[in-house]
């Protein structure tokens, strides 16, 4: 696993509790060994799709400043990671809410369907039940870079400008500006507890299961991680099209 970028964590790249003082007990890895004592979680129905972003942190100074003057000139980045994110409820229970996320990172590889009985290194989505930032803060980089906002308009990634190219047209300006934030930075502020319903899309109700199944269905299930050709822009728009 690990769905986090790094694919060296069971959560994310960075110590959640170690930045922010919380406790990532809750935050639960699916998989066929997902235990619900409670026989709660199997309740669920996810009802509303989408995708979460956050600035990509790289290696490559060039692609830092690139991202950097993007966001100061144009409003926008070709330096985002993205994650797919479902939201759910359990029918007749509106108050009792959960978040299915799902990513793709660098060290990570998505088994197919056919190879998952003898993947003992399963790829895993994340469920987190209630608390909206926590599940925000599993798709965020760092303490310094905890902003996490919604990609409006979802479009196929433009694979050969998703890590590094020209600051983008002024319609991805255009399009970055109607976004909404989920927490804000510093120090990962939630924008708002209540359910938004801009910043969803609707889809056919689906289990818990049924979504991370989906996962090993994607165009990049069996392929490693290529940064312009299968990275998490590629994951998240095919899992986010692909889920109806």
């Amino acid at each position: 696993m690990s769905n986090s970028r790094s694919g060296v964590s069971h959560l994310r790249d960075y110590n959640i509790k170690e930045l922010y003082d919380e406790d990532c007990a809750d935050v639960l890895m699916v998989d066929k060994h997902l235990l619900d004592p409670r026989g709660v979680i199997s309740k669920y129905k996810f009802t509303h799709k989408s995708i979460w972003c956050a600035e990509l942190i790289q290696s490559n100074p060039i692609s830092n400043l690139l991202s950097f003057v993007g966001r100061t000139v144009a409003g926008t980045s070709n330096l985002e990671h993205w994650a797919f994110v479902a939201r759910g409820t359990i029918p007749g229970m509106d108050d009792m809410v959960a978040y299915f996320v799902a990513q793709f990172g660098g060290d990570d590889y998505i088994p197919t369907v056919e190879e998952l009985p003898n993947n003992p290194k399963n790829f895993h989505a994340l469920f987190i039940e209630g608390d909206k930032r926590m599940a925000a803060l599993q798709v965020c980089s760092t303490k310094e870079r905890s902003a996490v906002w919604v990609k409006p308009g979802v479009v196929e990634p433009n694979a050969p400008r998703l890590i590094l190219g020209p600051v983008p047209a002024l319609v991805d300006a255009a399009s970055t500006a109607l976004a909404t934030d989920i927490l804000t930075h510093p120090g990962g502020k939630l924008k708002s507890r209540g359910f938004v319903p801009k910043n969803w899309t609707t889809m056919r109700a689906k289990s818990l299961k049924e979504l991370n199944d989906e996962m090993f269905k994607s165009r990049s299930a069996g392929k490693s991680y290529d940064l312009t050709n299968n990275n998490c822009q590629h994951f998240a728009y095919d899992l986010f099209k692909r889920v109806v």
